[in-house]
């Protein structure tokens, strides 16, 4: 069983207004959102941001049925929630953890509204890969090593397992609390296959890799109208990338962490209590030992966020001194 969240909570700084609702050649973009999850989930949630908006998701939920109906495809109306604010989380990753326990499937398709081409087609590749090579997510990467996570399909229990670890730590650190990038879903799984959307294209016909571009705001979409092409520019290839981890959860802190990543996070956890530089020194190592793996593999994107996301340690260190 296949389920969707749908994330249609972005403030839309850069676009000027609501996205979500935005007009685009006759379809607003969180139809067009629709109207792909329709086709493959089971279950499908919108997870907004604006309560007053509520009437206009369960408009666009009901439209999107009937057709749906119409078609042949007998569906339920997608489920609308409002992000959880009693969360650690900011942004996506308030409206994914907001959603996620609600859902029925075994996996999850996760959308966010402001990909207008995002097909029916690209969402059974990725669900195909995730069960073909099985893994944890199955995740759209560009040739110059960019990762789609908010266009990628996911075990739910992995997921939910991990943030909950992550939470944990985002209520406990507080400003503290860095990793509040969606990427941060990947990091923490066991096994993620990249996917490079060239090969998803020479994979199926019905893919063109312009499906991916994201419409942040509104000279994207003119620069799309004038070249859809996208080009084939850089060195990163799928891969599937395994590691293991047991972090150290705050909630119950029965085992001691294991694995690279899970003691990046507990040093880290360990520094923002004491304030002691030693467990900043040994914090960042092991992020960096994390990032090495994603630089083995081309993945620069991933290697680059997560040390970009951390404070300078020549800077902490005078701080601390």
């Amino acid at each position: 069983m296949v389920s969707c969240i749908i994330l249609a909570g972005g403030e839309s700084k850069r676009f000027g207004e609501d996205k979500t609702f935005y007009n685009f050649n006759g379809i607003s973009f969180l139809g067009r959102a629709l109207t792909a999850a329709m086709e493959v989930a089971d279950d499908i949630i919108i997870c907004g941001r604006n309560e007053s908006r509520i009437k206009d998701y369960r408009a666009e939920a009901e439209n999107a049925a009937e057709k749906s109906s119409k078609a042949g495809k007998k569906r339920p109306a997608p489920a609308i929630i409002i992000d959880d604010k009693n969360c650690g989380f900011k942004g996506p990753l308030r409206g994914i953890y907001s959603s996620i326990k609600r859902l029925k499937g075994e996996i999850v398709l996760i959308m966010e509204v402001d990909a207008p081409f995002f097909s029916a087609y690209a969402a059974r590749e990725l669900i195909s890969k995730i069960k073909s090579e099985n893994v944890k997510a199955a995740v759209p990467l560009w040739p110059d090593s960019t990762v789609e996570p908010l266009l990628a399909c996911y075990k739910i229990k992995d997921v939910v397992y991990a943030l909950d670890m992550l939470n944990g730590y985002a209520l406990n650190l507080k400003e503290h609390f860095l990793f509040n990038d969606s990427v941060n879903i990947l990091r923490l799984l066991p096994s993620v296959y990249y996917y490079n959307i060239f090969d998803m294209a020479k994979n199926n016909q019905n893919l063109t890799p312009y499906i991916f571009m994201n419409m942040n705001c509104k000279k994207d979409i003119e620069d799309y109208n004038i070249n859809k092409r996208i080009f084939n520019k850089g060195g990163s290839k799928s891969v599937k990338i395994r590691k293991a981890n047991r972090f150290f959860d705050l909630a119950s802190p029965k085992n001691e962490p294991y694995g690279i990543l899970a003691k990046a996070f507990y040093y880290w956890w360990v520094y923002a209590k004491t304030g002691n530089y030693f467990y900043f020194r040994k914090s960042f190592e092991n992020f960096q030992k994390d990032g090495s793996m994603y630089y083995d593999n081309e993945l620069n994107f991933m290697g680059d966020k997560i040390i970009k996301m951390l404070p300078d340690p020549v800077e902490s260190f005078k701080t601390n001194k």
